[in-house]
């Protein structure tokens, strides 16, 4: 009896510590689809390096690189298979990891170029997959995947299970079902099966949908996109992924360019990040984090944002040929802005101050490099183009800058062509006085967990509070995560 209670006792506490193992910080994404998810572009140099907490859980056997079904690896592409390439879930998970700097993120991606969404169907693929049996993407399912994807899909994620939290699923499929009505039905399914099959819950594994090449980029199948705009409508927890604008290969009517999927992983996380955030589960704040002072020497070879701190505002890339200047939240949203970072560069007399977008490289308004330039006369602002001389567009030698530190003060930025100083955006050098400025590196604070927020301990009445304990219409709430007397409630 004492060796049958012992075993038992040794029995749980096995259990017990295999539980103890799953890293809450450890967030899953399941992705799969056909050959757009499988990645379709040639990587390229500015695509190898990955930071090491960006990881994927090996749906197959790979030879070149080494790598073992079932282990989890540096998600170096390729990600998905031996025969896919460059795709979304690359630039996912590397957006994911940059945004989220105290989590892993993990991809578990099985994908089949010209795939169905049947073979991804519990009760359909085994029909599907012997009545096509020579095609290609029949193949990769036999040669990768053990003849049933769906299947590899749920065996790979419940062994994630063990170790970290799935929070989404990724599906970018359609060009094979192009354009049926039937389409959003079947991913709300197959989205049902996979919940149920792993134990989870739609609330918190949303999925996300990305849309096809648009047909002005080149796509032949962009009429699949308006069945894809049906599955929130379907899917209460289901997101569309915008491909508007996504470059095409140019080669073919189905897939993206790399700086194509570069850009759509990257919205797949804008997306997911989104969605966290409106739960009141992620949010994202940026702060001054080291100053400079002293003379502009000290700036040679930095990268700095361009900040009032008196008003908590930053100049940034609006977009095209225009300047920014807003809110930090709203400037140093890499999403939205197309840069935020400024470089000091020597234009003949003077300093021209150079964007940088937020991979790191000069912003280019078409092949020219982008300087702050000043356009007074119109009572404007813009990104001067062009190196020739860096002349403003109205205002001569309107791109150059005297640019002094006033200690205790700050910077100023005293325009070479008008002689006078810079304020913001939309009234540029334009003025007698200074306004000071402070050149500064930026630091990011992210919260994601919800339990931390005091909300959820201090608000104990019946009224609706937004997680940050603003009070809110209960007749007019938006769906997100509230508190109500205490409580967290989630309104779909």
């Amino acid at each position: 009896m004492k060796k049958t209670i012992l075993s038992v006792a040794l029995m749980l506490m096995s259990i017990l510590g295999a539980k103890a193992e799953v890293d809450p910080n450890f967030y899953i994404y399941i992705c799969f689809g056909q050959s757009n998810m499988e990645g379709n572009a040639q990587w390229e140099q500015q695509d190898i390096g990955v930071d090491p907490r960006f990881q994927m859980l090996a749906t197959c056997n790979f030879t070149s690189p080494q790598r073992t079904l079932g282990n989890w690896y540096t998600a170096e592409c390729p990600i998905v298979s031996p025969v896919g390439k460059l795709g979304p879930s690359d630039y996912f998970g590397r957006t994911m990891v940059k945004e989220l700097p105290d989590k892993k993120i993990g991809v578990i991606a099985v994908a089949m170029g010209g795939s169905p969404i049947e073979m991804f169907d519990k009760d359909l693929y085994k029909q599907k997959y012997q009545d096509n049996y020579n095609e290609w993407w029949a193949q990769i399912a036999r040669n990768y995947y053990g003849e049933n994807p769906y299947g590899r899909i749920i065996d790979m994620a419940k062994k994630a299970q063990k170790v970290g939290v799935i929070k989404g699923i990724l599906l970018h499929q359609g060009e094979s079902n192009n354009g049926d009505e039937k389409w959003p039905g079947m991913v709300k399914k197959i989205y049902k099966d996979m919940l149920k099959d792993l134990g989870l819950k739609s609330v918190d594994v949303p999925i996300f949908v990305g849309e096809t090449e648009y047909e002005n980029m080149g796509g032949g199948c962009s009429w699949h996109n308006h069945v894809v705009a049906k599955i929130p409508e379907v899917i209460p927890t289901g997101y569309v992924v915008s491909a508007e604008g996504i470059p095409g290969n140019g080669t073919d009517p189905w897939h993206f360019s790399a700086a194509g999927y570069r850009t759509f992983g990257k919205r797949y996380a804008e997306k997911v990040l989104e969605v966290m955030k409106s739960s009141g589960e992620y949010t994202k704040t940026v702060v001054v984090d080291e100053r400079f002072t002293g003379a502009l020497s000290t700036l040679t070879g930095k990268t700095f944002a361009i900040v009032n701190e008196a008003e908590n505002k930053a100049f940034f890339g609006a977009g095209a040929d225009a300047l920014g200047y807003d809110i930090f939240d709203n400037a140093f949203d890499d999403f939205a802005t197309e840069g935020y970072m400024f470089k000091v560069h020597k234009v003949g007399s003077g300093r021209g101050l150079k964007l940088i977008n937020p991979d790191g490289e000069d912003y280019k308004v078409g092949d020219e490099t982008a300087y702050l330039n000043s356009q007074a006369v119109t009572d404007e602002c813009c990104f001067l183009n062009g190196l020739n001389g860096q002349r403003g567009y109205d205002i001569q030698d309107g791109a150059r800058w005297d640019i002094q530190y006033v200690d205790g003060k700050g910077w100023t930025l005293k325009n070479v062509g008008t002689g006078k100083y810079m304020k913001d955006a939309a009234h540029p050098a334009m003025f007698d006085e200074p306004t000071y400025f402070t050149f500064c590196t930026l630091k990011v604070e992210t919260t994601t967990s919800i339990e931390n927020v005091n909300a959820t301990k201090e608000i104990k009445d019946d009224n609706w509070y937004t997680l940050d304990g603003r009070r809110v219409n209960a007749n007019n709430l938006r769906p997100g995560l509230y508190i109500k007397g205490g409580k967290k409630i989630v309104i779909k």
